[in-house]
């Protein structure tokens, strides 16, 4: 299904009782590389579906980053984007990876293959984002929603709360974090 207004989308997706909606934050680090100004990237999962397809690929900037995630799909995103969620000021480690410092996100699971425009193409152009049933939008900002395939999500981000600590035990000791205090993101809203 097409969707022309993602922002008219959520919205009513949200007044279903039962959709699932959360706060999670980045745990899995990334490789990235400065981005060359014009590069296409056309962001294929791990599984062969086009996410992002070779007919409207992404446009690299001056200043944007190239980001493989661990699965093996890759985008681009600003410098300025990069250095508020990965460690930057540390460099990446000997593999070759950047350790995520992002701030929390709301994302919302959608329950059906739906095609989305994001302004990722060139000078900002709007391009098609295909995204399966199963596949989460982030929906932290409004005016920048965009959406994260299913494994791809469950492989990089985690549950967590308001202020960024993770549910599960292990990342919480992992990151040095303190304990979990859960709520409800819906009220929020």
């Amino acid at each position: 299904m097409e969707v022309k207004n993602v922002q008219k989308y959520v919205t009513s997706k949200l007044m279903v009782d039962n959709e699932q909606i959360g706060v999670y934050k980045k745990y899995a680090g990334v490789k990235a590389r400065p981005g060359v100004a014009g590069e296409k990237i056309a962001t294929i999962l791990r599984d062969g579906h086009p996410e992002v397809d070779p007919q409207h690929p992404e446009v690299v900037s001056a200043g944007d980053w190239v980001v493989t995630n661990p699965s093996g799909e890759q985008y681009k995103i600003s410098g300025e984007k990069f250095q508020k969620r990965y460690d930057v000021k540390a460099g990446p480690d000997k593999d070759g990876i950047y350790r995520p410092i992002a701030s929390p996100i709301v994302a919302m699971q959608i329950h059906e293959d739906i095609t989305i425009y994001v302004p990722w193409g060139e000078n900002g152009a709007l391009i098609p984002q295909n995204l399966r049933a199963g596949s989460y939008l982030n929906v932290t900002d409004v005016n920048d929603i965009y959406g994260i395939a299913e494994n791809e999500f469950y492989e990089t981000y985690a549950p967590c709360d308001k202020e960024g600590v993770f549910q599960d035990a292990k990342l919480r000791e992992r990151f040095e974090q303190a304990e979990f205090a859960p709520s409800d993101v819906k009220e929020d809203l």
